[in-house]
């Protein structure tokens, strides 16, 4: 199968969807990473045009040590907005990964950028597959019905997830895949008081109480017309 994270900044896909990434592409899936914004704006001392750089750095190398594939989205940090514009780079998005499975954003996240993200995902969903939509750089992809998954939100304030993965097994492949960001541990720990590590660790031990195993990640699948499942397809 194929199988796309869309998110709207840099270590998103880490923090909340990296250990189910991982379960896939050891059972052999392609996996695809695509991030919408060029995290430029997430430091109060390095400047934007540095920072988009390091930040694309940071993602290609997490995405590498499980063979994955990036797409850059390239949109200004902090200014994701769902116009016509931004959708026509989601269509391509899509497109471009031609997905089976889709995991991106809640509905009810904390940050602007992450709720327009999961609005364009749920826009273009079914654009992706119409051949005659004007201004797209890429042909349409298959109109199957992809199965879009919403990610638990930090701190998991407000969602209640419906599925479980059990990522206990490759929780330190996805600890791996954090650290890879290096540039937003110092600016998580100044501007939010966060530390990623004990983020991660304290929300995957939680869900994974309620899972019945070590750590797993949440997820709530979105049901709508022609999307149903008969059998589960998460890992």
């Amino acid at each position: 199968m194929n199988i796309l994270c869309v998110v709207a900044h840099p270590d998103d896909t880490e923090i909340l969807c990296a250990g189910t990434l991982i379960r896939y592409a050891k059972e052999g899936h392609q996996v695809t990473i695509a991030v919408f914004t060029d995290g430029s704006m997430g430091d109060a001392v390095i400047v934007p045009d540095k920072l988009g750089k390091i930040r694309e750095a940071e993602t290609r190398a997490a995405a590498a040590i499980i063979g994955a594939k990036v797409i850059w989205g390239g949109v200004m940090d902090e200014h994701v907005f769902p116009d016509r514009e931004q959708r026509l780079i989601m269509i391509d998005i899509l497109r471009e990964a031609d997905p089976d499975i889709i995991f991106t954003h809640s509905p009810n996240d904390y940050h602007p950028d992450h709720r327009y993200v999961e609005q364009l995902v749920f826009d273009a969903y079914f654009q992706k597959g119409l051949p005659h939509i004007p201004n797209q750089t890429l042909p349409a992809c298959r109109f199957g019905q992809s199965q879009l998954y919403f990610m638990d939100n930090l701190g998991g304030i407000g969602f209640s997830p419906t599925e479980y993965v059990d990522i206990t097994e490759v929780f330190e492949i996805k600890k791996q895949m954090l650290a890879c960001h290096s540039s937003q541990f110092e600016a998580m720990r100044d501007l939010a008081n966060t530390n990623l590590f004990d983020m991660i660790e304290v929300q995957a031990r939680f869900r994974g109480l309620a899972a019945g195993c070590r750590y797993a990640e949440g997820f709530t699948r979105m049901d709508a017309f022609q999307r149903g499942l008969t059998s589960r397809v998460l890992p």
